[in-house]
């Protein structure tokens, strides 16, 4: 960077590019640390506290933000912005850094920074965030408050990020938990009664009250594993796996799924008997988790595809459907707290795919989706050569 003035991006996508210089920094560095405001703001917060300059620009922080990310030296803070410090998976997109590419239109951090700069009076707001850092993805929960502060000829921002993620992840649970077992609750009731009064076969509404047991003793299982995963207490069961046996264990499952009605469900064969070393209940989890998604996304009559493809070093499960994620949700997608569905609280299952895929099995999850292609979610799985 020059010792003059700010360097400019050539264009943002969103925040307004451009950074301070060396020189620029270090001065601005030292009007922050050298008054006392700063100082007393700094240590009376116990949440984590951020003093930025005009161009988002991290100058210093407080000792809680320090151990959280277990750093001593301060200035490997200094000059960064919030996103690039906490390993946001965006941060890198724009073409200035944090703050810049499309994805920062929806960061509730960026937003408050933005309207305290603007409005010239504190901003509060709500920052969801997917991170990866050391190869490990996570989803976390900030409450964000951007207090503007004048300091000399300096107009500097105070941030304070206080991390929600516990009291979100209670919430989600709790909310999706209920939601589930009310539904399933419901489902069972219906026939009981229908079993009690009417003429029906008994076979059908026995068998129909079994596959909701089933449901609902598969849901109770999928939040405990989530549960221990988050908490990383999972014991993890790697054994040999057929690809094959893979596909036709999910197949059976959706077959009894409600969301399978009226939908097309096709299941390509695997080409080869690639075998996997993995978690079976785990990889069953993620891809039921992918194919339920797509089935809820699609019309009445609309089509799931589902295949295992062999790669050189592995299998490449995908689910596909006609649908098209809009961008405003595309970057969201996998965020603990993010729902496109109605209600507070729902939003586990991409995050769940994210969380087990990757950390727990050591996969990888993604997506892609066009208008024209529609959407397709894959989880990518080493085969046991590798």
């Amino acid at each position: 960077m020059s010792p003059q003035g700010p360097e400019k991006a050539p264009y943002t996508q969103f925040a307004p590019a451009g950074r301070s210089g060396d020189g620029d920094l270090d001065a601005e560095v030292a009007a922050c640390l050298e008054n006392p405001v700063a100082h007393v703001i700094l240590d009376a917060v116990e949440s984590y506290a951020l003093i930025l300059n005009e161009h988002r620009q991290i100058l210093a922080a407080n000792a809680a933000l320090f151990q959280a990310l277990a750093q001593e030296d301060p200035r490997c803070f200094q000059g960064l912005r919030p996103g690039e410090l906490l390993a946001c998976v965006h941060a890198k997109e724009g073409p200035d850094g944090c703050g810049t590419s499309r994805a920062c239109s929806r960061c509730g951090a960026v937003l408050a920074i933005l309207a305290a700069q603007s409005q010239g009076q504190p901003v509060e707001g709500e920052c969801l965030l997917s991170t990866q850092d050391g190869g490990k993805w996570d989803s976390k929960e900030f409450q964000v408050r951007v207090t503007p502060l004048r300091i000399a000829e300096h107009e500097f921002l105070v941030m304070v990020l206080r991390d929600i993620s516990a009291q979100k992840r209670r919430e989600v649970l709790e909310q999706v938990f209920l939601h589930d077992l009310m539904n399933s609750l419901q489902g069972l009731q219906g026939w009981t009664e229908l079993l009690q009064f009417s003429k029906k076969d008994p076979a059908i509404a026995a068998q129909h009250i079994l596959d909701l047991s089933d449901h609902l003793s598969q849901e109770v299982s999928s939040h405990r594993l989530l549960l221990q995963a988050e908490r990383g207490e999972l014991n993890i069961m790697m054994m040999e796996l057929p690809v094959s046996k893979i596909l036709e264990d999910l197949e059976d499952t959706l077959r009894k799924h409600p969301c399978a009605h009226n939908r097309l469900l096709e299941i390509v064969p695997s080409p080869q008997n690639l075998l996997l070393n993995s978690d079976p209940r785990l990889v069953h989890r993620v891809l039921l988790n992918m194919a339920v998604n797509a089935m809820e996304a699609s019309p009445v009559g609309g089509s799931v595809r589902i295949q295992a493809d062999v790669e050189t070093t592995g299998c490449r499960f995908s689910v596909r459907n006609s649908g098209c994620i809009p961008e405003d949700v595309a970057s969201r997608i996998f965020l603990r707290s993010f729902s496109t569905k109605a209600g507070k609280g729902r939003g586990l299952g991409t995050y769940s795919m994210k969380l087990l895929g990757e950390n727990v099995l050591g996969g990888e999850v993604g997506f892609n989706s066009t208008p024209e292609e529609g959407t397709r979610f894959f989880m990518f799985l080493p085969s046991n050569e590798s």
